[in-house]
């Protein structure tokens, strides 16, 4: 599995984010292409700087500062001539931020006006980030954090002297997988690096990881701790560790089992009811649920709470062996209509099989059997892949 890990050991900000992708996935040319799409009333330059000896990019931005409310920024986007997937993602990272606003403020997101991280220098560096994540995304890298350094004392916003980490980031981290560490020098971590490592990163790492390369991104800051953001690829293994949660119930129907596996399986790896002889030699089900070990405590209180069980085994899995894959969508034309197919492929094995919700809505649209569409879809990408 490749994975890219955000090492935000003294905190993180948007252009922190940007000039770290340099030299990986993204060029000056991309963020000069990047303001003629957006039309930013902004200049940079790239510098080569150090921090406490550390050697890192550093994009310094010069613009006329400016504000605009959520549907300005996103109608801005929108019209841009982006790739779709990065608009949506940059939409979705300013929505974090509308979120949060709207939280601390109390009043509808969607009316949220963006004083800071409105500005042109903040589009900057959400689009960009966005398109150098994204690149990487597309070459099959998962994306994770170290636990982020937040900072201390207090920051000058629009609305007065906030304490550090501002009410805003903390409303961003509510709803994310990030980790954080209370202390620091100053503000650490602003909004926009806050929702951009949201939308992004799946958590902290915690599986062997071989290095394959590393970029720092500084910022502007001077601090004892060198003030970079330090990315690093690397590739994990194909194994990880899981937890199988057990539980056996004699006393809910079958439509409440249904119910409570359905919640399971929403938000876990896989979930299966096995029917057993419970004690008495009363006719139970057994209940076993697959999930990341790091949230074994969280599933088997989910388990307990969806079927009133009073205990969970949970039994840790340290080595389980995967197969690396990866989706590719494409175009088949059946029967003289093109639909849009995803496939999940594992090269390792020689393995491809197209997603079952595409599948099945081929098979509606044409009133053709579902497994019929399955072997066409099977011929058209082995054929593809000849090409």
């Amino acid at each position: 599995m490749k994975v890219a890990i955000f090492d935000a050991f003294n905190g993180a900000s948007g252009d922190m984010i940007l000039s770290s992708l340099l030299g990986l996935s993204l060029s000056e040319e991309d963020l000069r292409e990047t303001i003629d799409a957006l039309n930013l009333n902004l200049s940079f330059r790239v510098e080569e700087v150090k921090k406490r000896g550390i050697s890192a990019r550093r994009v310094v931005v010069e613009e006329i500062k400016t504000e605009r409310n959520f549907s300005e920024v996103l109608d801005l986007i929108e019209r841009a001539e982006l790739e779709q997937k990065v608009k949506e993602d940059a939409k979705k990272i300013f929505e974090r931020m509308a979120i949060a606003e709207g939280r601390v403020h109390g009043r509808d997101y969607r009316n949220a006006v963006f004083h800071e991280v409105g500005s042109d220098d903040a589009i900057f560096d959400v689009v960009c980030s966005a398109k150098g994540i994204r690149r990487l995304m597309d070459k099959g890298y998962r994306f994770f954090a170290s636990p982020i350094r937040l900072g201390s004392g207090f920051v000058e916003t629009s609305h007065g002297r906030y304490p550090v980490p501002s009410p805003a980031v903390l409303e961003i981290l509510r709803d994310s997988k990030l980790e954080v560490i209370f202390g620091g020098e100053g503000e650490l971590l602003t909004p926009t690096a806050g929702a951009i490592l949201a939308h992004y990163c799946e958590g902290v790492f915690k599986s062997p990881l071989r290095v394959e390369n590393i970029s720092y991104g500084a910022g502007s800051y001077d601090t004892e701790i060198p003030n970079v953001l330090r990315l690093i690829l690397g590739f994990s293994e194909i194994s990880d560790g899981v937890a199988v949660l057990e539980t056996v119930v004699d006393d809910l129907s079958g439509e409440e089992i249904g119910y409570a596996i359905e919640k399971l399986r929403a938000e876990n790896l896989d979930v299966i009811a096995i029917p057993v002889m419970a004690k008495k030699s009363r006719p139970a089900v057994k209940i076993e649920v697959l999930t990341k070990l790091d949230r074994a405590e969280e599933t088997a209180l989910m388990l307990m709470k969806e079927t009133g069980s009073l205990g969970v085994r949970v039994v840790p899995v340290y080595h389980r062996m995967i197969a690396e894959r990866e989706f590719e969508e494409r175009e088949i034309e059946i029967e003289g209509k093109k639909f849009r197919v995803k496939f999940k492929v594992s090269k390792a094995l020689g393995t491809m099989k197209p997603e079952f919700e595409d599948v099945s809505k081929i098979a509606k649209d044409l009133n053709m059997p579902i497994y019929r569409v399955y072997k066409i879809l099977e011929g058209a990408h082995a054929y593809t892949e000849r090409e």
